[in-house]
């Protein structure tokens, strides 16, 4: 008999108002419904007023403009929330570059007669001093009548058209770092006596040197696949030539690198990772819980972030099942703090007691029906959320990806996308490289630059990580 069978046949004078256990199951049975009601009105309204809206639209009208609420914070939202450092002010002077030293003299005229020199105090001015270094290259002739033949002095090796190294590596830096448009980017050189047109710069951002840098992309994924025994790895919508296609992220702390896809289903991350019918990678794989990403490695854990999401998305109405909510999260955030604790510290002992302890959080019955409902869910991935059990150094989140493919996210909503297959190989490429320049700081700009200049002066990407994660602990 179902829930609606067996309440159409209570018979309040017959209910054993003594038996508080019958009556208690009966209330939580009616909050359950009366908490699904409100559920599906709400949800009820907000497709009416999406309807509504749609027929004004179609209308020539506008829809219902929206307001975010001044509501005080729910008291279920609970989050987790680092204590703000204390902020003092640190003197700024031995990490400033000094370019220029300019003594300033006192009018001895104003000094007093038992005046006394005590040396100098210093104050750096910062400035930036931005103008043109064109170069007109005078290069030397000589003919030969016997030979009918013109000898030539040769331009320099880092020239390549009429453009140098440094501006090349400067709007790169503009473009992408930036995020300025090429229009802008026109804008300020022209202010500037720079004569280039949006044409050349497009061909800068994404045709020039674009072997080399698809090289450098190639070897930073290597090098930092190679160097560490975990990755992460997240995707995220993006636009291309038009049409809706994803940006997919797979980074650690040495290296980020990017694939922009029309599709992010199981085959493209096979493609991307170089993985074979029915291979799997020999990485532990941290991700969230789409299902794109399962059965892709042979360890694969999952984001405590992402689960507990899951969570705060109930948002119930009731105040008996907000109180529920609310309990199980505190206990769930308490649990969290003791694996940050574990990786700190790990031993037999307290992996043991964190695995009872996960079954006993992941069993409790609370009566809200929707919470059990996610409290089992979360269960059933015991393995995954619990793999840092057996190898510490992984993080217990998926953050690190999230961040790299935020700065896609916001340079698509900039520049609307990629155009041309030029352009997304572009985007991946530097994007690639700017992502683990940050993370191994090393400048962005003088490394394109070196690129551009085919100098080559600068360790490679790919050397600087292998050599940083040989000091890592987490690494092999």
């Amino acid at each position: 008999m179902g829930i609606i069978d067996k309440i159409r046949s209570i018979n309040p004078k017959k209910l054993d108002l003594d038996n508080k256990k019958m009556i208690e199951n009966l209330i939580t049975t009616f909050l359950n419904i009366i908490e699904g009601l409100l559920q599906r009105d709400q949800k009820n309204k907000e497709e009416i007023q999406k309807l509504k809206d749609e027929i004004n639209h179609l209308k020539g009208e506008k829809g219902k403009p929206e307001f975010k609420p001044n509501l005080p914070r729910k008291e279920n939202d609970i989050c987790k929330e680092k204590k703000a450092k204390e902020w003092k002010k640190r003197s700024k002077k031995q990490y400033v570059k000094v370019d220029t030293i300019e003594i300033l003299k006192v009018d001895k005229g104003a000094l007093p007669p038992d005046a006394i020199h005590k040396g100098y105090r210093c104050v750096v001015v910062q400035n930036v001093n931005f103008t043109t270094n064109n170069v007109k290259f005078k290069m030397e002739r000589y003919y030969s009548p016997s030979e009918k033949k013109v000898y030539e002095a040769k331009l320099p090796k880092e020239v390549d058209g009429e453009f140098g190294p440094q501006l090349k590596a400067f709007i790169h830096t503009l473009y992408f770092a930036c995020r300025v448009t090429e229009n802008k980017i026109q804008t300020l050189l022209s202010e500037r006596g720079i004569i280039i047109s949006k044409g050349q710069i497009s061909n800068i951002l994404i045709k020039d040197k674009q072997e080399k840098f698809s090289k450098e992309k190639n070897d930073i994924l290597t090098a930092g696949m190679e160097c560490s025994n975990y990755f992460h790895i997240d995707d995220t919508g993006a636009r291309h030539n038009g049409m809706n296609y994803y940006t997919h992220a797979i980074c650690n702390q040495f290296f980020s690198a990017f694939f922009i896809r029309p599709r992010k289903n199981k085959e493209t991350i096979k493609a991307i990772l170089g993985l074979k019918n029915g291979e799997k990678i020999n990485k532990i794989m941290l991700s969230d819980d789409a299902r794109q990403f399962k059965l892709l490695a042979l360890y694969h854990a999952l984001c405590w972030l992402h689960e507990v999401r899951h969570f705060k998305k109930l948002n119930p109405f009731l105040e008996w099942h907000r109180k529920k909510l609310i309990w199980v999260l505190s206990e769930i955030w308490e649990f969290y703090e003791s694996l940050k604790e574990y990786k700190e510290n790990p031993n037999e002992c307290q992996k043991k007691y964190l695995e009872l302890k996960f079954d006993e959080l992941f069993s409790a019955k609370t009566g809200y029906k929707e919470l059990d409902k996610r409290i089992v869910l979360t269960k059933e991935k015991k393995n995954e959320l619990l793999l840092v059990l057996t190898y510490p150094e992984i993080p217990l989140h998926n953050n690190p990806a999230e961040l790299a493919l935020r700065e896609l996210v916001i340079k698509n909503k900039v520049s609307y996308g990629t155009k041309s297959e030029d352009g997304r190989i572009a985007w991946e490429n530097m994007m690639t490289i700017m992502n683990s320049c940050k993370k191994n700081t090393i400048s962005f700009m003088d490394y394109v630059e070196d690129i551009s200049s085919g100098r080559y002066r600068m360790t490679r990407l790919c050397e600087v990580i292998r050599k940083n994660s040989m000091g890592d602990s987490t690494s092999y």
